[in-house]
């Protein structure tokens, strides 16, 4: 174990930036000095100032690529025995206006190692590592609790005299140690939660490692990612029933209540109001166009079904990376760059159906998107539409600093099939 600490840097009212410094124990084993920025993402657009706060070059520019560079690095779902469906890149668009149009409520941490000084006296530096920290109000029993959901941990696989001179240094235990950290120093933090590949071996043994280190409960909970192929899935007879309704207020406020009361004893249900749930929803439609709502309806014109359909392909591009079985063959097709995903799904599983292969067929028409990713779990009641032979396992981890009140929230989530339901899967970055 080695001491380490991070920056909190946080912007006062006057636009000046300030930081403190906490320590933190780590079992990574990289050899020389990391500088670690734990920051508001709504100050990623000033992150100069930051850097030269932190005796860094101030290039703004220089940071959002090299953090392109590490965000791109492959997520592996296969492990050193060969086991897994495939490795994925994701290649982002307008790094990095797209992930704030998002999430404007998470924290940004990047881990930096310093190189030799310019000209100025200012560090010169890599990028390390990178985390998307979500962060969304949960509540139990009118209490309202902190919770975390860590997205897009990456870690850099630069080359320096053809080695690897990051990977295979425990990093990623390092980046749970910050995680450990956040959740100890922030007010009212209970979870933290997120999802890795099944087969994501350096994910798994530093989550190990660390809730054993920082003595915090953690558990797993398995999700499939099913992949459609929109040729096959959709329908153009379908879509003639779905409906637009990005633009209609009161038809979006009825989805929402619709939403709610379908969704609202899922354990971690974040979308507590209206005002959340249409902040979300602009600040999507804002920066992605052709991402949209569509819903059937019933024959009173009410909604029989509804979600919203986020084009991803708007967000990056994605690629496989050795992929297996089947994964081979939409490989070879390039049918992964532009993906749908639609989420927030309500309504009759039946009417569900038609919906998603209606939407499916109009994204492959309008926007060559040539997939769909749908998530299902266990007790999904649209888990025969979204079933699928390209299908990847993924597990959700959480950890808590209360057992009871998790196992508490499960069991309030507790559906009529018997089945605990967790998540509602929203837009994250």
């Amino acid at each position: 174990m080695q001491k380490r600490n991070y920056k909190r840097v946080e912007k006062n009212a006057e636009g000046n930036f300030s930081y403190k410094t906490l320590d933190i124990d780590s079992y990574d084993i990289f050899e020389d000095e990391l500088e670690i920025i734990v920051t508001d993402i709504n100050n990623m657009n000033e992150m100069g100032k930051i850097l030269d706060l932190l005796d860094f070059v101030p290039d703004t520019d220089y940071f959002f690529h090299q953090c392109k560079d590490v965000i791109s690095v492959p997520e592996k779902h296969i492990n050193d025995k060969g086991q897994g469906k495939f490795t994925f890149q994701t290649y982002f668009h307008n790094f990095p206006q797209s992930a704030l149009s998002i999430n404007n409520n998470a924290l940004v941490v990047a881990v930096l190692h310093p190189q030799t000084l310019n000209k100025d006296g200012k560090r010169e530096f890599n990028v390390v590592g990178y985390i998307h920290v979500n962060r969304f109000d949960v509540y139990h029993d009118n209490e309202r609790f902190d919770g975390y959901y860590y997205n897009m941990l990456r870690i850099s696989e630069r080359i320096e005299n053809n080695k690897k001179i990051y990977r295979r240094k425990k990093i990623f235990t390092l980046m749970f140690s910050i995680m450990h950290s956040i959740v100890g120093v922030e007010e009212n933090i209970a979870f933290t939660y997120g999802a890795m590949g099944k087969e994501n071996q350096a994910i798994n043994e530093a989550l190990e490692l660390n809730t054993k280190l920082y003595e915090k409960h953690y558990e797993k909970w398995a999700f499939s990612n099913n992949t459609q192929i929109n040729k096959i899935f959709g329908s153009k007879d379908a879509f003639k029933k779905c409906v637009d309704i990005s633009n209609d207020k009161e038809k979006l406020r009825e989805f929402y209540h619709k939403l709610k009361e379908q969704k609202e004893h899922y354990a971690f249900f974040h979308l507590n109001t209206e005002e959340e749930f249409f902040a979300m929803l602009e600040k999507v439609f804002q920066y992605s166009k052709s991402s949209k709502v569509f819903m059937i309806p019933d024959e009173k014109g009410n909604i029989d079904a509804a979600c919203f359909a986020v084009n991803w392909g708007d967000y990056f591009s994605f690629q496989l990376e050795n992929p297996q079985g089947l994964f081979k063959v939409v490989d070879n097709m390039k049918l992964t760059n532009k993906i749908l995903y639609p989420i927030m799904i309500v309504g009759k599983p039946e009417t569900a159906d038609t919906l998603l292969r209606g939407i499916a067929s109009h994204y492959n028409k309008e926007y060559k998107c040539k997939v769909t990713n749908l998530n299902s779990y266990k007790g999904d009641i649209y888990n025969k539409t979204k079933k699928s032979l390209l299908n990847d396992d993924y597990l959700f981890l959480i950890i808590c600093n209360d057992v009871e009140k998790l196992n508490a929230m499960k069991e309030r989530s507790r559906g009529v099939d018997g089945n605990v339901k967790l998540f509602i899967d929203i837009p994250l970055l």
